[in-house]
């Protein structure tokens, strides 16, 4: 015990001072599966015991590089209950929720299983543990609580998927963050990248304050670097180290942004594009001008600010059909500057007609019932 309240101690001592703008307190971070508390880049992993008290502690046996993937909690007893209880603040706030997978042959039988995740009885996607090269992979969404003091996470076994299981639980209160969103929607987040540059989490130096991940990406476009000075932040708060760096284009050239989308069926986008110059530091006035289309619609035109500057251009809603979305930015007539861009965001907005109830594990029995009384009606 001694040790666990030093280790919160420290946590919250080294939060205060790197990052006093945002009150980590409120954050939580879950180790699933592991029985001891851990301290990993400014942030304390808890273990799972005080939230869920069913299903059973893995150890993967091709470990990955973070610890928190290294440990997991499966579920074989085939039920719907497999649920964790996640403590909230009994008022109306946003959280970003985000929940973290990796197989590891844990058990052995090389065979990553594909199941129902829920959040508070509400179907939230079908995870497949296949997918990302076998390699960890996450699932997010910002989600508002309704005053319950709890969100509630549960995983479903499907017909021959296998046993459900997780790796890791994150959930971050937001209280300014992406202001053009409906406060009573879920929104699922499709990529956050940091275009140009290296993948930027939570810790000291990343100035990354609400413990986002912004991923690397490899794109076929030219990277350019510069300074950009201490600017009041922009809209969404992105870290300074993922504004220094950008992606440039040839001055008469498009450039295409495609971004894969998990569902075909038309669906409301929220798109954040975050446009930095880092043009020319010795003419420091001079600005570029982009035209914006997405899925070849037009969004519009924005100029860029001065050298340094970042301007946050928000679309939403923004009506899109998978598999994939075109994000189209080209200069302007007479731009100064080649268009750069530092970071995107893509959200997709949970249709209201997504199932509210989590249905209860489909067996084969079941599936044998169905059968027999369609035959008897045929």
């Amino acid at each position: 015990m001694a040790k666990a309240g030093w280790m919160i101690f420290t946590f919250l001592a080294l939060q205060l001072l790197s990052f006093s703008s945002q009150d980590a307190s409120k954050w939580l971070s879950i180790d699933c599966g592991n029985d001891q508390i851990s301290f990993q880049n400014l942030l304390l992993w808890d273990t799972d015991s005080d939230y869920i008290q069913v299903g059973s502690n893995k150890r993967v046996r091709e470990e990955a590089s973070k610890d928190e993937f290294n440990t997991l909690r499966a579920f074989p007893n085939n039920t719907r209950n497999n649920c964790y209880t996640l403590p909230t603040e009994k008022q109306k706030l946003r959280y970003i929720i985000r929940v973290g997978f990796y197989y590891g042959n844990y058990d052995g039988l090389s065979k990553p299983p594909t199941f129902n995740l829920f959040i508070n009885d509400r179907i939230w996607t079908t995870v497949n543990t296949s997918i990302n090269n076998g390699e960890p992979f996450y699932e997010e969404i910002i989600h508002q609580d309704q005053e319950s003091g709890f969100f509630k996470i549960c995983f479903v076994q499907i017909l021959d998927g296998g046993i459900p299981f997780i790796s890791s639980i994150e959930t971050v209160v937001i209280y300014d963050l992406y202001p053009e969103m409906d406060t009573n929607a879920t929104y699922n987040l499709v990529t956050r990248i940091n275009l140009g540059g290296q993948e930027v989490r939570y810790g000291i130096g990343s100035g990354e304050i609400y413990n986002r991940i912004w991923s690397k990406k490899a794109m076929p476009y030219a990277s350019v670097s510069g300074f950009t000075g201490s600017f009041p932040s922009p809209d969404n708060y992105p870290p300074v180290s993922v504004l220094t760096d950008a992606i440039m284009f040839n001055a008469s050239d498009p450039m295409t942004l495609t971004i894969d989308l998990p569902q075909s069926t038309p669906q409301s986008a929220y798109i954040v594009l975050y446009i930095t110059n880092l043009g020319d530091l010795f003419n420091p006035n001079t600005s570029a001008t982009v035209k914006i289309k997405i899925d070849n619609q037009d969004q519009g035109t924005v100029e860029a600010l001065h050298f340094g500057e970042t301007t946050v251009i928000t679309k939403y809603p923004v009506m899109v059909s998978g598999p994939s979305v075109n994000i189209t930015l080209s200069p302007a007539d007479k731009a100064s500057l080649p268009p750069m861009i530092s970071a995107m965001e893509v959200f997709t907005k949970w249709p209201t007609h997504k199932s509210a109830a989590a249905p209860k594990h489909f067996s084969s029995a079941h599936s044998l019932i169905i059968l027999f009384m369609l035959l008897l009606v045929a």
